[in-house]
């Protein structure tokens, strides 16, 4: 993971202590490890793919979800819109993509 992913994924990790009170945080940290590690790889992927502004912008939409809806967007709603955003700027995402899974 690079420097920059790894700042993007501390950033949301920041906005989970602002929104969730501490029981939902202990309740999200049971499940959160397969979310993170979602959350890691669609931020790895669309940096790979379209470039840290996008990689940027995927995690203010994760951290978004998570303000509006107060709950943790899914893996695939993180591919779903990791591609949305990938296309936007004019980049492919392969189906053997984890993007495009």
């Amino acid at each position: 993971m690079s420097e920059h992913t790894d700042q993007l994924v501390r950033d949301i990790d920041e906005v989970v202590t602002d929104v969730f009170d501490l029981a939902d945080r202990r309740r999200a940290k049971e499940r959160a490890g397969s979310r993170r590690d979602a959350y890691e790889k669609g931020l790895t992927e669309v940096q790979r793919i379209a470039g840290k502004p996008q990689a940027t912008k995927l995690a203010e939409w994760i951290q978004s979800q998570m303000r509006e809806r107060e709950a943790f967007p899914s893996a695939r709603e993180v591919r779903k819109q990791g591609a949305r955003i990938c296309r936007e700027s004019g980049h492919e995402v392969s189906t053997s993509s984890w993007l495009g899974a």
